[in-house]
């Protein structure tokens, strides 16, 4: 669940925005906890996304997660996460670094989308017909590998 003052949470209080904002969120969610792959880990998920905004709040966004797991013995548990940040201080290094990311790209001759920023993305851009990466180590090691080709 993400309480959010600000202009964001203004507007995916209306309804069909959040949905926009959900369905990206669990699309995410249900590529990396692919039941597919592991059913043995993901088989009996279930994902829910809750916004709700708070004008109190101001620029800051809590965020309050739990995480269903199973301990010893098919034993059921849970990890709370408990965040709270302001969005623009999160957001301001990540985009100067996509700035200049991309001002490399652009001198280098690259055009198009640049999948190797994929890791500063929740739904990162693909080239036509290709599958987004959500797998953060993966997405490093693309960012990683791009950055050593330049």
């Amino acid at each position: 669940m993400n309480i959010l003052g600000n202009g964001d949470g203004r507007v995916l209080s209306d309804p069909g925005s959040f949905r926009s904002k959900e369905i990206t969120k669990l699309g995410v969610l249900g590529s990396i906890l692919d039941p597919g792959i592991f059913p043995g880990l993901y088989g009996r998920m279930e994902h829910q996304v809750k916004i709700h905004y708070y004008p109190p709040r101001g620029d800051e966004k809590e965020s309050w997660d739990t995480v269903d797991i199973f301990g010893w013995m098919d034993y059921p548990m849970q990890l709370k996460f408990n965040l709270l940040l302001r969005d623009s201080i999160l957001a301001a290094p990540v985009m100067l670094d996509l700035v200049l990311f991309a001002d490399l790209a652009r001198r280098a001759g690259r055009r198009g989308p640049q999948e190797w920023l994929g890791f500063f993305f929740k739904s990162p851009m693909t080239a036509p017909g290709g599958t987004a990466e959500h797998d953060l180590f993966a997405q490093k090691a693309r960012l990683d590998s791009a950055l050593l080709g330049f």
